[in-house]
């Protein structure tokens, strides 16, 4: 089961993931609800290990694991310079081939954090991932198992791919 608290990504102030009270408190109640599922929660884009290890540090033993990233939050603009997303919406979650970096560093610095707090946390790479080479990186960066949403929508053979890739 997964908890998507880094969901509408409209700028990190709004973001639930960044308030570890409210993150703490939501996970207890999770498991408390549901104790026999595993529970990952998904995340933004942390900075760097000093800003995600306290929450890492509170929900040991809490969660199973983490899934991440969602998108990033931008200004998207069209080639006349306009909101793409609408005049009432200058600002949305980007996501695909823009946002592997973030979710590939995410990755990264989870696994590497993962060690240091020596838990056993699984961790689930996302961002986009839309070939056999990005799954295997996400791998590589730590990734006990990788997501696509838009490489397998635009590419509805893609786990096919992956699979055949592996298998070769």
């Amino acid at each position: 089961m997964e908890a998507n608290l880094s969901c509408p990504n409209e700028g990190v102030n709004k973001l639930l993931c960044f308030d570890f009270d409210k993150v703490e408190r939501i996970a207890k109640e999770i498991r408390n609800a549901v104790p026999d599922k595993p529970l990952f929660l998904k995340l933004a884009y942390f900075a760097n290990d000093d800003v995600i290890f306290p929450l890492l540090s509170r929900l040991d033993g809490i969660v199973d694991g983490y899934s991440t990233i969602n998108t990033l939050s931008a200004r998207p603009v069209t080639a006349n310079g306009e909101p793409a997303l609408g005049q009432d919406r200058p600002t949305g979650g980007v996501c695909g081939e823009a946002i592997r970096w973030a979710g590939l560093e995410m990755v990264e610095r989870l696994a590497r954090l993962r060690t240091r707090l020596n838990n056993h946390f699984a961790i689930i790479g996302v961002g986009g991932v839309s070939s056999a080479a990005h799954y295997q990186a996400y791998r590589t960066a730590g990734a006990d198992a990788v997501m696509s949403a838009t490489g397998a929508m635009w590419n509805p053979q893609l786990a096919w791919e992956i699979k055949s890739s592996l298998n070769g």
